[in-house]
Formats: structure tokens, C-alpha cells, sequence
């Protein structure tokens, strides 16, 4: 029973990893999505709101690379959560590995019982 602790332990521990990483991407999504719409809100106000007047240089989009520290963090993120999500995996497929064993051994000390009883009844 032990072992069967220690995996519920580890598995509630990798769940609570995971809902800590999902919330830090989804801050850093959010953040980029404000810095993306703030960039073209600027973009636009210094253009006068026309549209048409709108030409985008290639040294604009350099304007982009105070979100790059976001997008590694970003990147991070989504790596740390995917290594989580797999060892959750794992210890939840390592429980149910475990219930299946218990259970075979309870069901064979049952037929193993079973069988003594009739046994000594014959």
C-alpha cells in the first residue's frame, strides 16, 4: 500500500504542476496578445487612423522584439507542461498497473481460499 501512496502523492503533485504551468501560459499569451494590439494601436494613432496610408517596413517589425522574452518564457512554459502532462501519464498509468496487480493477487488469494475450503469439505 505504500507504493499505491507514493503514486497518488506523485500524481497529485504532477496535476498541480500542470495547473501552475497552463496558468503561466496563459498569462504570457495574454501579455503577447496586449503587446501585439498595443504596437498596432500606436502603429495606427501615429498613422492618423487611415488605413490606407498603413506601409509596414521590415525595420517596423523590429519594434515586435520587446515580446521576444515572452515568447521564450512562452516557450518554456508549453516545454515544462508537456514534460508534466507525460509523467502524470505515466503515473497514472503506473496506478493502473498497480489496481490491476492488487486485484489479481486479491482474486487469486480469494480462489486460492476457495479452493482449500472445498478441499477440506471433499
Amino acid at each position: 500500500m505504500a507504493k499505491n501512496k507514493e503514486i497518488n502523492k506523485n500524481t497529485k503533485f504532477y496535476k498541480k504542476e500542470m495547473r501552475k504551468w497552463e496558468s503561466r501560459i496563459s498569462i504570457s499569451l495574454t501579455l503577447i496578445m496586449i503587446g501585439i494590439m498595443s504596437f498596432l494601436f500606436i502603429f495606427l494613432k501615429m498613422n492618423d487612423w487611415e488605413f490606407s496610408n498603413i506601409t509596414l517596413e521590415a525595420y517596423d517589425l523590429f519594434k515586435f522584439s520587446f515580446l521576444s522574452p515572452f515568447v521564450f518564457y512562452l516557450t518554456f512554459s508549453v516545454r515544462q507542461f508537456n514534460h508534466y502532462k507525460k509523467q502524470l501519464d505515466l503515473y497514472k498509468l503506473k496506478a493502473t498497473d498497480f489496481e490491476f496487480i492488487y486485484e489479481n493477487k486479491l482474486l487469486e488469494r480469494i480462489d486460492s481460499e476457495l479452493n482449500l475450503k472445498y478441499k477440506n469439505v471433499s
